[in-house]
């Protein structure tokens, strides 16, 4: 019997060594990108403060976009919340069914972009931005929804995760290459 029990542990390290696997990180190229997000990446950046997306929205889009745009002395007045889920909403065990929203796509001296705090407590840095971006596109650029998961103006995107996901769809919102572009109609709005 215990030579038995001896022969199934060499047999079970014999068989677990042999099915070890050596997995090689094959790194990936980093995209480039003509502003520098070492910024929020840094651990001492502030990413619940939402002025900040504004800036590097602006500064991306200044040198993203053909026109060169600067959207910081076009939209004169920008306005950045939170909402958050109100005691009665969360006794009754309901949440904010939104991550985000822009409410002045229509005006182009106001940008106003309302974020669910606790959504925002949720996602990485990179899907923040995408978050922002997407907002800024319906507020600023009049995008309505992409019909492409993969683009930053999908109505349910989950956001590019990555650097480089991240990149690859900024590229395509600056130019206007992505999937279903479609616009806001304003002509309500005066």
């Amino acid at each position: 019997m215990p030579r038995g029990i001896i022969y199934l542990i060499f047999l079970l390290v014999i068989s677990c060594a042999k099915n070890s696997l050596v997995y090689e990180e094959i790194p990936e190229d980093v995209l480039f990108s003509c502003i520098d997000y070492d910024r929020v990446t840094d651990p001492n950046f502030d990413s619940d403060d939402l002025y900040a997306f504004w800036d590097i929205f602006v500064a991306d889009a200044k040198c993203s976009m053909r026109n060169n745009p600067d959207y910081d002395n076009l939209n004169s007045i920008v306005n950045m919340y939170y909402e958050y889920e109100s005691a009665a909403l969360t006794a009754s065990g309901e949440v904010l069914d939104y991550g985000a929203y822009a409410a002045s796509s229509c005006n182009d001296e106001v940008v106003r972009v309302g974020i669910a705090f606790r959504y925002w407590n949720d996602i990485n840095i990179w899907q923040k931005l995408g978050l922002m971006y997407h907002e800024f596109g319906h507020d600023v650029l009049r995008y309505a929804h992409s019909t492409n998961p993969d683009d930053i103006m999908h109505p349910s995107s989950p956001f590019a995760n990555t650097y480089n996901g991240f990149i690859k769809s900024k590229n395509r919102f600056f130019d206007k290459k992505f999937e279903g572009i479609n616009y806001i109609d304003c002509s309500w709005y005066n």
